[in-house]
């Protein structure tokens, strides 16, 4: 077996709808490997705010929401960070009721069930790359 692929990831924004999508895709790939979607009207108003807003997960799988308010020439961070475990918003994603209010195809749970097979992929290159210890399966 070959040495772990690397992937190269670039930022995106998009408008889709009435959200706007910001996220990573690999290079040479239209699917993009992780996004976040945003109500325009919470964006839109951020941008006129001098806002700024991230999400990101941390090494444990923890979703952090970040939003960052300018006023004049200081920066003060707001206190309401939200945390939410990865496997919290797929559960809440993959609910009966979401995917009906949603309108979700098994395409969507599809391409989802690929997202999430890649992010397990990465997770174990890394953990692989950071010990020698054999991955333990979940």
């Amino acid at each position: 077996m070959n040495g772990p692929e690397t992937v190269q990831l670039f930022p995106f924004a998009e408008v889709a709808g009435d959200t706007y999508r910001f996220g990573y895709r690999a290079i040479g790939v239209r699917e993009y490997v992780s996004a976040v979607e945003m109500p325009a009207q919470l964006v839109e108003q951020a941008v006129r705010t001098r806002a700024s807003s991230t999400v990101e997960i941390s090494p444990d799988g923890m979703v952090i929401a970040h939003v960052l308010w300018s006023h004049a020439s200081d920066t003060m961070p707001d206190s309401s960070t939200d945390l939410e475990a990865l496997d919290v918003l797929v559960r809440r994603a993959v609910t009966f009721e979401n995917l009906r209010m949603e309108e979700a195809t098994v395409s969507d749970l599809n391409r989802l069930l690929q997202r999430l097979e890649r992010s397990i992929s990465l997770v174990k290159d890394a953990i692989s790359q950071m010990s020698s210890e054999p991955i333990t399966p979940v």
